[in-house]
């Protein structure tokens, strides 16, 4: 399905509730994953971008073996041969890329209270981009609802804030990069009529070799020590195979909202696997949770249901104009 453009309401909302569980769900899988495979109190596989490329690696194995038993899967709901040209998938691949290098590396050169920060300035970035690029406008009520969520997670993730040069390049590279990234997706797939699942199968295997090329280099860097030199062990090899599995949910399940909705809504709504984060990292890991915490992460989630009630009056009244439009055209 693109778009839901051959689906009836109902339908729509099924497929809604399912895209945004499964993304929710393996989203916070992945984290709890992979904190047990890199933290030093696990398995110490502290290698990030060489993990992703690990991840788009698979993602694209996935793409490989479903295109090899197409049976229309490179056809869109109209029935054109879907196509995405080369110059778009390598603009894609290199905003991609310096997202990833970019959070990276602003990781390294900043505290976790600044690199919070940077990741809270997502939303606004998108707002801005897609206002100034797309001409989109956002009603008063989903700006406040926005504020609402920013906040309640500032209060929820931020502490300590210290800035300097280099990490503040490094941040504000990651987060236009990663804003410019996922507004592509939704744009991409929309400009040339394809569904998520074959932008992300044409996508994902110059995504893997650039990471896997730049990633141990780039891990050595951030971590002073190369991945090649890392010690495996089946239990680690388990935990690997596990993120690998949850990181190709994660990236099919990320497309398809980003496509059926927007980048902004994916951000927000997004918001909450911050908040079980927290929560499943108190149950499993026995992880510190404050009474700072849990008050961001309630009005967090208060700002999610007014942007999810905001954006549903907007589509509301965008439909009510639009059928009065038909109307006084004679149209029904």
């Amino acid at each position: 399905m693109l778009f839901g453009a051959d689906e009836s309401p109902a339908q729509k909302k099924i497929v809604d509730a399912a895209a945004w569980s499964l993304n929710i769900f393996t989203s916070v899988a992945i984290v709890m994953v992979n904190k047990q495979l890199m933290n030093g109190s696990g398995y110490g596989f502290s290698f990030a971008t060489t993990l992703c490329g690990l991840h788009f690696l698979c993602t694209s194995s996935i793409g490989l073996f479903t295109s090899s038993n197409k049976g229309g899967s490179d056809v869109n709901a109209s029935g054109e041969k879907m196509r995405v040209p080369p110059n778009d998938i390598a603009m894609f691949v290199v905003v991609a890329a310096t997202s990833i290098i970019g959070l990276n590396m602003s990781l390294m050169l900043n505290t976790i209270g600044f690199y919070q920060v940077c990741k809270l300035a997502q939303i606004p970035t998108m707002c801005v981009l897609e206002g100034t690029l797309m001409g989109k406008k956002f009603g008063r009520k989903v700006i406040q609802a926005i504020v609402i969520v920013l906040v309640g997670v500032g209060i929820a993730t931020v502490s300590d804030v210290e800035m300097n040069f280099q990490g503040t390049v490094a941040a504000i590279v990651g987060v236009v990069s990663t804003s410019g990234q996922q507004i592509l997706v939704a744009h991409l797939q929309k400009k040339h009529s394809v569904t998520s699942n074959f932008l992300l199968a044409k996508t994902s295997p110059y995504m893997a070799a650039s990471m896997l090329l730049f990633g141990p280099a780039m891990d050595e860097l951030v971590t002073g020590k190369w991945v090649f030199d890392y010690e495996w062990s089946s239990a680690s090899l388990t935990f690997l195979a596990v993120s690998c599995f949850f990181a190709v949910l994660v990236n099919i399940s990320s497309f398809l909202c980003i496509g059926r909705f927007s980048a902004v809504s994916f951000q927000v709504i997004g918001h909450v696997k911050t908040c079980l984060v927290f929560f499943f990292g108190w149950v499993i890991f026995a992880a510190p949770i404050t009474a700072r915490n849990v008050m961001g992460c309630s009005l967090a989630v208060v700002g999610m249901i007014y942007y999810s009630h905001a954006k549903t009056q907007e589509a509301a009244r965008v439909t009510t104009s639009a059928s009065g439009g038909n109307i006084a055209n004679g149209k029904l």
